[in-house]
């Protein structure tokens, strides 16, 4: 598995620093497998205490995705499947990991999942991703 240190976003929702209502990401590797850990706070609650859905597949959507970014791949989604275990709580640390499922060409698959620092799975999920070529990246105004 290649390993690169990818550009950085400022604004980017899931890992930008300069992002005021984004995650705020930081990824490191652990062997074959991206993680990274993220606290969530009362602004991302549904139910009262409980982490809002929408913020459970956002953090699988930014960890699968940037699997193969830190592979040096640029992707974007075609598809995502989500399945939700457990809730999850405000005020505990969601780790998140993503690994390598299959590829074949720039069809790429990753799995993800949730999980609280006990352990226990809160979601999983899969990403259909497509690598993009050059004439893509450069049409999209991705730099880096």
């Amino acid at each position: 598995m290649t390993q690169v240190e990818p550009r950085k976003y400022p604004n980017c929702f899931g890992c930008g620093d300069s992002n005021p209502i984004g995650l705020r990401l930081k990824y490191r590797r652990e062997g074959d497998r991206l993680r990274t850990e993220f606290m969530p706070g009362d602004d991302h609650q549904g139910w009262p205490g409980i982490v809002h859905g929408g913020i459970i597949a956002s953090l699988l959507y930014e960890v699968m995705e940037n699997f193969p970014y830190y592979q040096g791949i640029k992707v974007m989604m075609r598809g995502m499947e989500t399945r939700f275990r457990r809730p999850a709580h405000t005020g505990e640390i969601i780790v998140a990991t993503s690994w390598l499922s299959e590829a074949e060409g720039r069809e790429i698959s990753v799995l993800g999942a949730l999980s609280g620092q006990d352990g226990r799975v809160i979601a999983e999920g899969k990403a259909d991703l497509m690598a993009l070529r050059q004439d893509q990246i450069e049409r999209l105004g991705i730099q880096g």
